[in-house]
């Protein structure tokens, strides 16, 4: 155990070397015939929004304006748009149109 633990201190030091180490495994051990993997993943976008900002984003999907998922909500503006600003900030976009691309994948209207 003490192995695996020095080994995932050393790989992980490793990852301080930049952008090529991120797309090895972060370990790849065996040890008593057991192999452990542990490898980078990025998350998916759904996964990185709340469940309300989740609600906001499918909205603004099917078409909605702010002032309209304020009143659906009975939330008010304001607390849109920092929902908004925070989906943005997450998914790293900076427009409605860059918001719903980011999250076609996710498919949003199932959810």
């Amino acid at each position: 155990m003490r192995s695996l633990a020095r080994s995932l201190v050393r790989r992980v030091t490793e990852l301080c070397d930049g952008d090529a180490a991120m797309r090895r495994p972060l370990l790849d051990l065996t040890e008593h015939g057991v192999r452990c993997l542990l490898v980078p993943v990025t998350p998916e976008a759904h996964d990185l929004l709340s469940p309300r900002e989740h609600e906001v984003a499918r909205m603004v999907s099917r078409g909605y304006t702010n002032k309209q998922i304020a009143g659906v909500l009975e939330i008010s503006l304001n607390t849109v748009s920092a929902h908004m600003r925070r989906i943005f900030t997450k998914l790293g976009v900076g427009t409605r149109a860059a918001m719903v691309a980011a999250l076609t994948g996710e498919n949003l209207a199932a959810v």
